[in-house]
This record gives C-alpha cells, sequence and structure tokens, in this order.
C-alpha cells in the first residue's frame, strides 16, 4: 500500500456525522483486517464511537488493547491555541506509544485518521491557524503513514476561498469512496474558472482572469499559488458584492469535485 496525505470532505451542508461515519468505519475496520494500526481522532465522544464501532461488529475493546486502534477525542487532541508545531509533536509521541505497546505484533504500517475540532472554527484567527498545520503536515509528510485528514462540507464553507485552496494545496490527493484523486494546479485553476464561469459567464470571465493574471507577472498558477492575493485581486475589480457571488459559486465549484 502506498502512503499518502490526502483530505477526505464528507457530507453535505445539511448533513451529520451518521450520513459518512459508517464508510470511513468500513474502511478503519479494513485496516485493521490488513494489519495495519490506526489512529482515530474524528469524534467528541470515545464512549460512543466505541459503541458505534461495537454496533458495526468490531471487537473494539480487542483492538484497542492490541494497539490496533487508538481513539482520542478531537476536541481534548486539537487546539487551535496549541502551536502546529506541537500538534506534530503529539501525534509522534501517539506512535511511539503504540509501538511500544504493539511489541512483538506483526504491523503493516500506521493509518492516521484526524478530523480538527469545532474549536478552529470560532475565528478568522483560529481557522488561519488551521491552515498553518495543514501546510506544516504536509511540509514535514514523509510518506511513512497514512494520513487522512476529515472534513465535512460545513467546515469547508466557513473558510474563505484562498484558506480553502491553501488546505487542498496542503494535501496530495482528495479521498472519495473508490479512490484518490490528485490534487495539483491544473485541477484547482479549472474549478476557479468553472466557478468564475458560472458567476460571471465565459466571456467576462475570461476578461477578469487576463486582468488577474496580467496583475501576477503573466503567473497564470499564482491564482492557485497565492490564494490569498487572488481573492484580494477579484475584491479589487469586481467590488464586495459581485466578489461575494463569484466566490460562492467557486466554493459550490470545488466543494462539489472534492466530496467524499
Amino acid at each position: 500500500m502506498g502512503h499518502s496525505h490526502s483530505i477526505y470532505v464528507l457530507g453535505s451542508r445539511e448533513s451529520t456525522a451518521t450520513h459518512w461515519r459508517a464508510d470511513i468505519y468500513d474502511r478503519i475496520m479494513n485496516y485493521i483486517a490488513n494489519g495495519y494500526f490506526v489512529v482515530y481522532i474524528g469524534e467528541e465522544d470515545e464512549s460512543a464511537t466505541k459503541e458505534h464501532f461495537s454496533r458495526m461488529g468490531m471487537s473494539v475493546e480487542e483492538n484497542i488493547q492490541s494497539g490496533s486502534l487508538t481513539i482520542v477525542n478531537r476536541d481534548v487532541f486539537y487546539s487551535p491555541f496549541v502551536p502546529p508545531t506541537t500538534l506534530m509533536q503529539q501525534w509522534n509521541k501517539l506512535f511511539v506509544s503504540i509501538r511500544k505497546k504493539a511489541s512483538g505484533q506483526i504491523m503493516k504500517g500506521f493509518i492516521a485518521i484526524g478530523m480538527p475540532a469545532d474549536s478552529f472554527f470560532i475565528s478568522a484567527l483560529d481557522r488561519q491557524q488551521l491552515v498553518r498545520y495543514e501546510s506544516l503536515v504536509a511540509e514535514k509528510y514523509d510518506g511513512g503513514i497514512e494520513a487522512m485528514c476529515l472534513y465535512d462540507v460545513g467546515m469547508i464553507y466557513q473558510l474563505q476561498l484562498g484558506q480553502i485552496i491553501s488546505l487542498l494545496n496542503a494535501h496530495q490527493n482528495t479521498g472519495h469512496k473508490r479512490r484518490l484523486k490528485q490534487w495539483n494546479n491544473e485541477r484547482a485553476h479549472a474549478l476557479i474558472r468553472q466557478g468564475l464561469d458560472a458567476a460571471l459567464g465565459s466571456n467576462v470571465t475570461e476578461m477578469v482572469l487576463s486582468f488577474i493574471v496580467r496583475d501576477f507577472g503573466g503567473d497564470e498558477q499564482a491564482v492557485v499559488t497565492q490564494p490569498d492575493q487572488f481573492e484580494k485581486k477579484l475584491q479589487i475589480l469586481l467590488g464586495p458584492r459581485a466578489t461575494d457571488v463569484v466566490i460562492d459559486n467557486i466554493k459550490k465549484e470545488i466543494s462539489k469535485d472534492i466530496a467524499f
């Protein structure tokens, strides 16, 4: 199994965890059955999480005792007040602890699954701290584990467009039910164009992009690699009201494309 750092955007804007939990739990159970050790930091209530696994037929306590499953409360583990480097250290400490616990057992590798706490979505500063953390993970990622970053669509919609693109840029793939799909500048650029087309029409889109790319010194990739600047340039060019409409359409196109 080749490892990757991928983002999984779950559910619809109206849905709750019950709509995606079975898919993720089934995936976790398959990983464990195939010899992987899983760390799951995806929910607020550890007892309820154990109960959900039990209902799906897992011997939860047995897997926890062996170290093949570790469940951690995401509200306890994640916080915007904890520096990104410290969060990385917390993950590493978990892996060291599990290796000791699993001493003598055959381990194919680690699967790290996490969903950010709601506290990351309280303020603009908190949301930016989340992007910094994900960017640091991307910078340090060496392919040694499978990293699955879970979000729901509601979380994505709370982010600014520039933050969404930066978050996606920090991942190698988007996760879907039957496959991983590579995230790259070309895919991002196409989705931005689709959103612009939906809001402005293709002719106006061409004009807007030509102005913005020229302002970027002719660098078309800067629309994706400097998303915060792209958003600011849109506001200067179109004004706040029109920009809000455009950004909402771009978010819709991105959300549809990256949905699990």
